[in-house]
């Protein structure tokens, strides 16, 4: 009998940490760079991240699983990288996409994405490629929550439960 519960105690242990295998960020303020966003000059977004901001659902602010006509893998350890694979059809076509993450996830990170596509879009574009880097800056502002991400000219979307707080008028024109 004790052989038995110590067995299935160690399976429980083995398998819990095995489902919790996942990139976690350090919690407080980050700032989010778009290779994408900062091409075209538009500013970056400021996430907070939380102790449970990234958690068994919620990897990097992606939630795992079936997401309507998508499904969302979770992130899994390769070599010094993490990587998720994801796949969604967009009517005849078949959308697969690759993000790798990269860093120390207390400082910096870095996600790759390569998304393809088949058939090709349009019947000429079969595939796209983004990066986005990351570095912690400090503790949250006063009032942000985990899960905020914070667009500049926006507002403030959160993550996690997917509430949206529009940016006030007066800080917008304070910005000006």
């Amino acid at each position: 009998m004790q052989v038995a519960t110590t067995a299935l105690a160690a399976a429980c242990t083995l398998g819990s940490s095995l489902a919790a295998d996942f990139p976690r960020r350090r919690s407080g303020l980050w700032e989010v760079h778009s290779a994408s966003a900062q091409a075209l000059g538009l500013p970056p977004t400021l996430q907070c991240i939380g102790d449970r901001s990234d958690s068994a659902k919620w990897h990097l602010d992606r939630a795992v699983g079936k997401r309507g006509s998508c499904t969302l893998g979770a992130f899994r350890r390769m070599g010094n990288a993490w990587v998720a694979d994801s796949i969604c059809r967009e009517g005849r076509t078949v959308v697969s996409s690759r993000k790798i993450a990269t860093g120390d996830f207390l400082t910096y990170y870095r996600i790759d994405t390569i998304v393809r596509y088949e058939p090709p879009l349009g019947g000429s574009r079969d595939e796209d490629k983004e990066a986005l880097e990351a570095r912690y800056i400090g503790r949250c502002a006063p009032g942000q929550r985990p899960g905020d991400v914070v667009v500049p000219g926006m507002g403030t979307l959160n993550m996690t439960d997917g509430t949206f707080r529009g940016e006030r008028r007066d800080s917008a024109a304070a910005r000006r």
